[in-house]
């Protein structure tokens, strides 16, 4: 009998501790960790990028000077070890088409980026790697990160073959941390235009706080406000400028 009470008291014990800790809801450096992984999350909202896909030019019989007017132009990929290539003047893909964008982690600790289309860039993709099987793809890419704003020509990934799948997977001239902003801003923009669900919000639970006091009737708090992040790219692209 006296062994079922102890445990009894034990048990109330407990449920009390876990109540009391319930009542005084998180600590300060609590709220302050969830208030800043809220503030990154909608930083990293803001965040947009472009791409624009060219197909390479292989026999061009023009002058330099012609450049620009004959439908081509010059992209210079790579900046450790500089290629320079004649591309078509019109990108075939832009981030209209971007479906989904996704760093790819290879075993060797190196990474590659995959951009997959919509139907409708599925399909353009897999025509031009038909006609121009052999050639490469030539790919530019503008992104933000806060308030700035980078651009650069990333890659140019050869179609040895039909690419039916609607992805390209290429590996880019870019740092691990601006591959990340690349591919989270072309998601942002794929999400924007609804080529892309957007994800769910999370549910907020509020922890009892005894520390609280209650507002007076009809008052608003005032929330603090998001810091200003001209990230939306709002000026047309065009990797060619300034070349």
């Amino acid at each position: 009998m006296k062994e079922r009470r102890s445990s009894f008291n034990l048990f109330l014990s407990l449920a009390a501790l876990i109540l009391c800790w319930g009542v005084h809801g998180a600590t300060p450096e609590e709220k302050k960790l969830e208030k800043d992984l809220e503030q990154k999350k909608k930083i990293e909202a803001k965040q947009m990028a472009q791409i624009r896909v060219y197909r390479e030019v292989i026999e061009f019989s023009g002058r330099a000077s012609e450049l620009g007017t004959l439908g081509v132009n010059k992209a210079t990929v790579g900046r450790s070890d500089p290629v320079e290539m004649t591309v078509q003047r019109e990108a075939v893909l832009d981030e209209r088409d971007v479906k989904r964008a996704t760093l790819v982690e290879q075993r060797d600790q190196s990474f590659s980026i995959a951009v997959e289309f919509v139907q409708r860039g599925s399909m353009v993709l897999h025509m031009n790697s038909v006609a121009a099987k052999g050639q490469r793809l030539v790919i530019a890419a503008r992104w933000s990160n806060g308030t700035n704003v980078f651009n650069r020509w990333i890659a140019a990934p050869l179609m040895r073959r039909a690419l039916d799948q609607g992805v390209i997977v290429f590996t880019p001239d870019m740092s691990r941390e601006e591959s990340v902003l690349f591919v989270r801003g072309l998601n942002n923009v794929a999400v924007k235009l609804k080529n892309q669900t957007k994800p769910p919000k999370e549910k907020k639970t509020k922890p009892a706080d005894s520390n609280s006091t209650n507002a007076a009737p009809g008052s608003k708090t005032a929330k603090p406000k998001a810091p200003k992040a001209d990230t939306k790219l709002k000026n047309e692209f065009d990797p060619f400028q300034g070349q």
